[in-house]
Formats: C-alpha cells, structure tokens, sequence
C-alpha cells in the first residue's frame, strides 16, 4: 500500500504544473450526470432470488390438484367403507410395509441408465459417442427422437430425424431429460384390466410435471434442470407400486369390483413413501433422496411440488377438467411468485 500511494503521489507531482481545464455548461452537468448515474450502478442491490412458497400452502393446492387427477383417473364404484374393502386396504398396507418388498410391484432400474448418464455427464464425451449408445436400443432412441419433436422440446419448425441432430439442436442439458424420461416410460405402461388408462394417463401427466420442475429450476432456483426432472420422475414410480398391489390383492377376490375411491386413497397415504423406497434401492443421490422424502430445505423438494402442480394443472386443463380461472386460482392459492409462475407457464404451454 504504500509503494502504491508513493507511485501515485510521483504522479501527481509530473503533472502538478499542467492546470486542469474548468468545465462549464452542458458537458459539467453531463459528467456529473454520468458520474451520478456510475454511482447508481454501484450502488444498485443485486437481483433477489425469487420468493420460495410457503410449503404449507403449496402442499394443500397439490392435495386438491392431486385430488381431480385421481378422480379422472378412476372412474368406477367407490365403496371403500365396506368391510371387504377395508380388508383389501388393511392387506395392501401390510404388503407395502414389510422391509422386504415383493419384486413383482417394484421396477427395475434401466439397464443402460449409468452409462448414459456417465457418458451426457462427462464433458469430453462427444455428441457422436452418446448418439452411438443410444442407437443400441431402437425403443429408446425412437422415444428420444419422439420427446426432441414434441412441443414440450421442439425449438424450430424442422423436424429432427437422427439422434446426433437432436443432441446438436436441443443441447446436453435437454438430452439428459428426455434419456431419463425415455427411460423410466416403459415403466408405466398398462397391464392390469381395472382402471388400465391410470398408468398412462399419470404418464402423460408426469411428462408435463417434469418438464414444468425443469423450468422453475432453471428460472427461479438455479438448481440442475436434470436433477429436478429426475425427482419427479422417480416421484411418480410410488403410486405405480400402490396401483399395482392394490389391483394385485384385488384379483385375490374375484368377486369384489376394485374401488375407485380406495385406489385414489392408497395412493395417496403410500405413494410418496414408495418413491423414496426405489429412489433408495436404486441408489440414488442423498440430495435426491432429501427431496423425495420431503425435506422442505432441499430446492429440489420446492421444485418437485411446483412441478407436480404446474403440470398437473396443465394436464387437467388441457383436458378440460378444470377450466382456465380454476388454474390461475390454484396458483395464486400455491403461494408461488407470480412471476415465476407466469414464465414457467409460458414454456410449459408456449407450443401445445
């Protein structure tokens, strides 16, 4: 500091004897001017980070979205107060509790979800090396190509007809998406008789869900856009299990029509604490597993609600279930900023 303050003294001492010219007018006012304005900029706050939603809220506005979605998607008797189904109820949450589940109800993890992952995570890894992968498995690569054409990714008008060229146009971060969301579809495909739309339609609606979370990630919580699909992604495998064991114990009483009301209410005691139960088996990240089991203080949890919610809605909304005022009540009731859920709207709707 003081060699500094030395060289800025000598400094002043070469040009002492040069008069520094008076300013007047116009150009003195405009140099004020833009030194005031210099001293604005500096003196601006930086950008404040949109307003988390009270969880509270948040979570009640799910319940009630959560609510008309199971009811679309089991249309049926609802007698779940009888006797024989409250047997069925008691026998289903026995099934799901004990520490060693059957493996018939649980999904496994995809085969080649590490390595493609490992291979779009590893940034010298070449669009050409992923595109090679994911050409080994012809339903996969068509499901790709399928979500890189779908409204929810396209980004021009030309449609894109080979992996290379999707990865190229919709960039690495997309790809991740949609290779773990073409992965997990298999999934949630329809076996059983009773209420066999229920897997795609939660599907479809997870679809919409997932690609909301990636939104509001990247506009409001900086967080990986990847890492909050993949949430809830693995948050709808829960009611799969439930939906799937529930009909299971069903079919062991042939002369009981499955309840509609019981399927909507089993799934949504035991849903979420299923998802967490695969996300574990299948290994995945603590931070994963913080947001799953509903720690309010991991961003990826605020993610997740915002984007079950988000999506849902759209989905309800697109067909025609709730109408346009309902939606925008349910939002402004969630608490979210509404900013926020203007823009992740926009492009979650912006080409449907």
């Amino acid at each position: 500091m003081l060699e500094f303050a030395a060289l800025a003294a000598a400094f002043r001492r070469m040009f002492v004897s040069v008069p520094t010219p008076a300013v007047h007018g116009p150009a003195a006012r405009g140099r004020g001017a833009a030194a005031d304005d210099m001293a604005g900029i500096a003196s601006a706050p930086p950008p404040q980070p949109t307003p988390s939603p009270d969880p509270q809220r948040l979570a009640a506005a799910n319940q009630i979205t959560a609510g008309r979605l199971w009811k679309l998607a089991f249309a049926g008797p609802s007698q779940s107060g009888d006797p024989p189904h409250r047997r069925v109820r008691d026998n289903v949450v026995a099934k799901l509790s004990v520490d060693a589940l059957d493996p018939q109800y649980f999904p496994r993890r995809p085969m080649l979800m590490s390595q493609l992952l490992r291979a779009v995570n590893d940034p010298k890894a070449a669009s050409t090396r992923i595109s090679r992968i994911i050409a080994h498995d012809p339903v996969l690569s068509a499901d790709v190509l399928r979500m890189a054409n779908s409204s929810l990714y396209r980004t021009s008008g030309a449609s894109l007809e080979s992996i290379q060229r999707a990865i190229v146009v919709c960039g690495v971060d997309a790809l991740r998406a949609m290779l773990a969301t073409a992965m997990l579809r298999p999934v949630f495909q329809a076996t059983g008789r009773n209420f066999p739309r229920f897997p795609r339609l939660l599907w479809t609606r997870t679809e919409w869900a997932a690609r909301a979370a990636e939104l509001y990630a990247m506009e409001s919580l900086r967080q990986d856009r990847f890492e909050a699909q993949l949430v809830v992604l693995l948050h709808a495998l829960g009611p799969l299990v439930v939906y799937a064991a529930t009909l299971d114990v069903y079919s062991r009483n042939a002369h009981l029509a499955p309840s509609s009301e019981l399927c909507a209410e089993l799934i949504a005691t035991l849903g979420s604490q299923m998802s967490l139960r695969i996300a574990r088996d299948w290994r995945t990240s603590e931070k994963l597993l913080a947001a799953l089991g509903g720690e309010g203080a991991e961003p990826l949890n605020e993610a997740l609600q915002v984007g079950e919610l988000l999506g849902t809605l759209a989905f309800l909304e697109s067909q025609t279930v709730i109408t346009c005022d309902e939606r925008r009540a349910l939002i402004d009731e969630s608490g979210i900023d509404g900013d926020a859920a203007v823009r992740v709207w926009a492009g979650l709707t912006a080409a449907a």
